[in-house]
C-alpha cells in the first residue's frame, strides 16, 4: 500500500508538550484526537553484505512489538518537499527472522533476486523507542500522529530518535498540513526527509562533513513547462537547504551553513522570479516568508569571508601564517559569530519550518492552477525576456566605460549574484556556450568574495595591533589592487561575451 506522511524532528522529547499544548489546540480547532496508543518497538534493519537494499533505496526491517513480529519493506518512492509518498508492504511472521520470499515478487526491483540475497542477510543496525500514537480526524480525514522517543544503534555507535511523524491514514492530505502547522506553532521542530533506516545507515557508515554540491544548472527536460520548471527549481533549493542542515546537525561544520544560505537565496530568487506568472496567494505568502526569514541569514557573509581568511588553501595563508594573534582573532571571530545566531535554533524556530511546509504544500497542491492557465506555457518563452531583463541590468550597474574601484564592485553584488541566480535556473533550456558566457561573471562574484575578505582583514588589523602592522596594511593594499587589476580584465572579457539564449 502507498504511505504518504510528513516528518518532524525535535531537539528534545516532545511526548509532554504534545499532550499539555498540542492536543488542546487542534481539538479547539475542531478535530478529534482519539486515546493514545504506547508501543515498545524494537526494529532490526537487515541488508546483504554489499548494502544491495541500501544501494536500491530500499528499507527493510523486522518490527517486534510485545511478542508479535512483522517484516516491513519500503520502496524508494518520492519526495515533494517534505512529503514522503512510497510503497510500504508489510507481512507478518511467527518469529523474529526476516523471509524476503514471502513478499511478492512485483515488489522488487528490475533483476533483484530476493531468494539469493535471503540467505545472505545481515542485521546492519537497531532501532529502539518508545512510541505514542493518536489517530486525529479532521474534516473527513484521519491522520495518525506519531511521537518517537529513543535511539538508533549498530552496537558500537548510537544516535537519539525524537521524531513526530504524520501518516495519512484516509482522505485528503490537506489534513496532514493542518495538524503541522499546529505542531510548528508551539514545538521547536523542523521538517526532515530523512527515513530510520537512512539514519541507521549514517550512523553505521558514519557521517562526512562533506557539502554536495549543486548542478551547474538545474537540470530540466525539454519542453518543460513553467510550472515544472518552477517546481524543479523549489525542490531543488529545499533538498539541499534540508542535506545540508541535517549534516550541520550532525558533524557541527560550519560549511554546512554556506550551503544552507545559498539554499535560501536560490529558494528566494525562484520564487521572485517565476511569482509573476504563477500568481497565488499561497506563493505570494511564502515570497512573503522568505523575505522575512532571508536577512536572518545575512551574518553567513561575514562567515565566510572569515573562513576565506582561515583557509590554508586560500591567498591570506601564507601572510597570516606569521601572524599567529591575527589567525588566533579570526578562529574566535568565527565561533563568536556562530555562537551568536544560533543556527541550530533557526533551523527549528517557527519560521523556518513554516517555510518549508509551504514549499512542500505548495509542490502538492499547485495552487496557481485554480488562479490561471499561464502554468503550462513552455518555460522557454518567459527564460529570454527574463535572462535579457538581468543581462540588462548587470551592464548598467558596472558599465564597461567605467573603472571600477572595491566599493563599486560590492555595491553591485546582489544584482550580479541574483542574474546569476537566474541563469543557473533557465540555462538548460538553451544550447548555446552558456558556461563560457556565464564563467567570467562567476570569476568576478568570487573577486567580490575575496575583496569583502581582505576589507575585514584590514579591519582586523586595526583592532588587533599585530606586529609589523604596516607591512600587513601593505600588503593588503597590494593583494587589492591586484585582484582588482583581474577582475576588471575579466569584466572587460565578459561584456564582450555571446549571449546564450
Amino acid at each position: 500500500m502507498a504511505e504518504i506522511e510528513l516528518k518532524f524532528i525535535t531537539p528534545r522529547h516532545a511526548v509532554n508538550a504534545f499532550a499539555d499544548n498540542v492536543i488542546p489546540a487542534l481539538t479547539q480547532l475542531g478535530m478529534q484526537v482519539a486515546t493514545a496508543q504506547q508501543m515498545q518497538l524494537q526494529n532490526d534493519y537487515y541488508d546483504t553484505p554489499e548494502h544491495d537494499f541500501q544501494k536500491h533505496k530500499i528499507g527493510f526491517r523486522v518490527r517486534g512489538n510485545d511478542g508479535v513480529f512483522e517484516q516491513t519493506l519500503k520502496t524508494r518512492g518520492k519526495i515533494s518537499g517534505g512529503l514522503h509518498e512510497r510503497a510500504e508492504y508489510n507481512i507478518d511472521l511467527d518469529e523474529a527472522t526476516p523471509d524476503l520470499t514471502l513478499f511478492d515478487a512485483s515488489v522488487w526491483p528490475k533483476g533483484f533476486k530476493a531468494s539469493a540475497a535471503n540467505a545472505r542477510l545481515e542485521r546492519q543496525f537497531s532501532t529502539n523507542f518508545a512510541r505514542t500514537a493518536y489517530d486525529v480526524s479532521y474534516n473527513g480525514s484521519v491522520v495518525e500522529v506519531v511521537l518517537d522517543e529513543g535511539e538508533a544503534t549498530t552496537g558500537k555507535a548510537q544516535s537519539p530518535i525524537n521524531e513526530i511523524e504524520l501518516e495519512l491514514k484516509q482522505g485528503e492530505v490537506s489534513a496532514v498540513f493542518a495538524i503541522a502547522e499546529v505542531i510548528n506553532s508551539i514545538l521547536p521542530v523542523t521538517v526532515s526527509d530523512v527515513s530510520k533506516a537512512a539514519q541507521g545507515y549514517q550512523l553505521l557508515n558514519g557521517v562526512k562533513a562533506h557539502t554536495d554540491p549543486m548542478p551547474d544548472f538545474l537540470p530540466l527536460p525539454p519542453q518543460v513547462s513553467t510550472e515544472q520548471a518552477f517546481t524543479a527549481a523549489a525542490q531543488q533549493a529545499l533538498t539541499h537547504w534540508q542535506h545540508h542542515e541535517h549534516l550541520y546537525l550532525q558533524t557541527g561544520s560550519v560549511k554546512m551553513l554556506g550551503e544552507v544560505a545559498r539554499s535560501i537565496r536560490l529558494l528566494l530568487q525562484c520564487v521572485s522570479l517565476y511569482l509573476p506568472v504563477l500568481q497565488c496567494p499561497q506563493l505570494l505568502e511564502l515570497h512573503s516568508l522568505l523575505m522575512k526569514y532571508t536577512p536572518q541569514w545575512l551574518w553567513q557573509d561575514d562567515l565566510q569571508s572569515l573562513r576565506y581568511l582561515a583557509s590554508r588553501k586560500s591567498l591570506f595563508n601564507k601572510c597570516l601564517s606569521r601572524h599567529p594573534s591575527l589567525q588566533s582573532y579570526i578562529q574566535g571571530r568565527k565561533a563568536g559569530l556562530v555562537q551568536a545566531h544560533d543556527p541550530e535554533g533557526l533551523f527549528y524556530s517557527t519560521q523556518s519550518t513554516e517555510i518549508k511546509l509551504c514549499v512542500t504544500r505548495l509542490l502538492h497542491e499547485l495552487p496557481w492552477r485554480q488562479e490561471a492557465n499561464h502554468y503550462a506555457t513552455p518555460a522557454i518563452e518567459h527564460a529570454r525576456g527574463w535572462l535579457s531583463q538581468g543581462w540588462q541590468t548587470v551592464q548598467q550597474s558596472m558599465p564597461s566605460a567605467r573603472s571600477m574601484a572595491a566599493a563599486n564592485y560590492t555595491a553591485v553584488e546582489i544584482v550580479l549574484r541574483q542574474t546569476l541566480w537566474n541563469g543557473y535556473l533557465l540555462a538548460d533550456l538553451f544550447n548555446g556556450e552558456k558556461e563560457a558566457f556565464r564563467a567570467p561573471w562567476l570569476d568576478i562574484l568570487t573577486g567580490i568574495e575575496e575583496l569583502k575578505a581582505l576589507t575585514m582583514l584590514e579591519t582586523m588589523i586595526e583592532d588587533v595591533e599585530p606586529d609589523n602592522a604596516a607591512e600587513l596594511n601593505e600588503w593588503v593594499a597590494q593583494k587589492t589592487r591586484s585582484l582588482l587589476t583581474v577582475m576588471e580584465r575579466t569584466r572587460l572579457m565578459g561584456m564582450q561575451g555571446e549571449t546564450y539564449w
